[in-house]
């Protein structure tokens, strides 16, 4: 019939041709113009267009980055192209080649626009030869892009890692092994970031001693931040294509891994003294988020370290931003057969009543676990932590109906699992097998009711923050019961608490409930010298 959807007319043949044409515009600049083209188009999707303008001619409503935009332009495309780029062998040009003007926004639309086309044919290609459902398809374009929106640019971001990697073990390993503390390699990045806001190049000789910044702590800290280009294009050939080996086929052009992750930094010679971030908020993930796989060598012992501190850190913040809850860590009980176990990681009681158990996971979405076309198989072993943090849950509440453990319960007790990553972002199935693990686990158990196996709410700790900063007790609450309605099946957390409160009262946002200073030595330093000196520091 004629208004029947039709499927896209799309070939292999297609995506060799549109990636060759992508690529060719790579070879008709150098490497140098292409990189400062992204810092650029960084600088102005950022809000400084004033800073863009120096090496990019745009029109003005370009200066309009807002998602809705026409000219809008993206950090995950930013960060495709710069891939592309490391994939595309150089070549010397030929006097009279065509040449890619990397100054002005004309060639910017042309590149992305021409990137856009690549994954449009290459999706319509893998979507019609896989199994691949919406929502596995929607999982993959939400681990690539929320992220993004969500900024590494703010204060929990830099408060949550460094109270999680920085101290304790994980904090005692990175200084014997990397040479200076996490809190040094986070003030290093973040000086880095401000200096790239305003200036594409920066100088492997920097200092500002009047911060504690110094040419010798800079020196320490690169090995970690900056890579040359050819090394770049090297590790970035190896890295894709060890990738789609364990995947089994090759990924899509939206989803390769980013060599940028480890290092935000690219010189364009070995040890050079030049060197840019072509997207610059990759130096705050780096010295964020990204500590977790500069400790992965440590071992367990240093995991679970990282796992001690995110549950503590997480009942430090409901504890410390909601004082009508008790906020309580897990104790240990002993059981009338077999070994003793301990309660969830994190319970809260209103009243002298649970209303909240809730299991943490500190596990680190890794890159086929994001990527994959079957995450769950790609990477079983972490997503079978999250299915025994539902078993671990139920088991509790089984053991709390039976009188193993004295808590005061009812039908409103929730339960959930909250990650220190976004998991299970858009897909059902996801959730779905998750689930199906747990009830095997249960089964095996035995004596865990169907009462006992109540809803779980998936949650990332980005998402508790954003409910909780922007809720009181009551609303909390009831965003947890609301939680469990049909309606919201395969809803984000985040999601369900703003349409409950949709029509109710605002409430005006609350302050982070820790200061920088607490667990970064450098923040206090650095603003006791700018206001001495009357100059503004970013806001975080």
């Amino acid at each position: 019939m004629p208004n029947e959807p039709r499927p896209p007319k799309a070939s292999s043949a297609q995506v060799i041709y549109h990636l060759r044409r992508l690529r060719q515009l790579f070879r008709r600049a150098t490497d140098h113009q292409f990189l400062q083209l992204m810092w650029a188009i960084d600088a102005l999707r950022a809000g400084h267009p004033e800073v863009a303008a120096r090496f990019l001619n745009f029109p003005r409503e370009a200066a309009n980055q807002a998602i809705g935009s026409h000219y809008a332009l993206h950090q995950w495309e930013l960060e495709t192209l710069v891939i592309q780029l490391l994939l595309t062998p150089r070549e010397e040009r030929k006097p009279g080649a065509p040449v890619f003007d990397c100054s002005t926004f004309t060639s910017v639309a042309n590149l992305v626009n021409r990137l856009r086309k690549l994954e449009d044919i290459e999706a319509a290609v893998y979507l019609a030869g896989t199994k691949l459902n919406v929502f596995g398809e929607l999982h993959r374009i939400a681990q690539r892009t929320f992220h993004w929106q969500r900024g590494y640019f703010n204060l929990p971001q830099f408060y949550r890692s460094a109270f999680i990697y920085g101290q304790g073990k994980c904090g005692e390993y990175f200084e014997k092994t990397y040479g200076l503390p996490i809190s040094e390699l986070n003030f290093v990045g973040f000086t880095l970031y401000a200096h790239s806001a305003r200036n594409p190049w920066m100088k492997r000789i920097m200092k500002v001693p009047e911060l504690g910044l110094t040419e010798d702590l800079v020196t320490r800290a690169l090995p970690l931040l900056l890579i040359s280009i050819d090394d770049a294009r090297d590790k970035t050939e190896k890295l894709v294509g060890l990738m789609n080996g364990k995947h089994g086929s090759p990924l899509p052009t939206a989803f390769l891994p980013s060599i940028l992750r480890q290092f935000p930094l690219i010189g364009l010679k070995e040890d050079a003294d030049e060197f840019i971030a072509p997207i610059s908020e990759l130096l705050l993930m780096r010295v964020t988020s990204g500590l977790y796989y500069d400790l992965v060598p440590g071992g367990q012992p240093l995991l679970n370290d990282a796992s001690d501190r995110f549950e503590e850190y997480s009942t430090n913040y409901l504890g410390a931003s909601m004082d009508r809850f008790e906020v309580r860590r897990a104790y240990r009980y002993e059981q009338k057969k077999g070994a003793p176990v301990d309660t969830p990681d994190m319970l809260v009681t209103d009243g002298g009543k649970l209303v909240l158990a809730v299991e943490c996971k500190a596990t680190k979405l890794n890159y086929l676990a994001q990527f994959a076309e079957d995450p769950f198989e790609a990477e079983k072993k972490q997503y079978l932590q999250i299915a025994s943090g539902v078993f671990q849950l139920w088991r509790f509440f089984s053991h709390v109906r039976r009188g193993l453990v004295k808590e005061t319960i009812d039908a409103d007790t929730a339960a959930m699992v909250l990650t220190l990553d976004t998991f299970m972002t858009m897909d059902r199935g996801l959730k779905d097998t998750i689930i199906a693990e747990a009830i095997a686990l249960a089964d095996k158990e035995g004596d865990i009711s169907a009462d006992d196996r109540r809803h779980i709410i998936f949650c990332s700790i980005y998402s508790l923050e954003v409910v909780v900063s922007t809720s009181t007790e009551d609303i909390f609450l009831a965003s947890l019961k609301a939680a469990r309605q049909e309606k919201y099946i395969g809803w984000e957390f985040q999601e369900i608490s703003r349409e409950e409160a949709r029509d109710k009262e605002k409430i005006e946002q609350k302050k982070y409930p820790f200061g920088l200073d607490e667990v970064l030595p450098w923040w206090k330093r650095t603003h006791d010298v700018v206001e001495k000196k009357n100059v503004a520091l970013p806001e975080v």
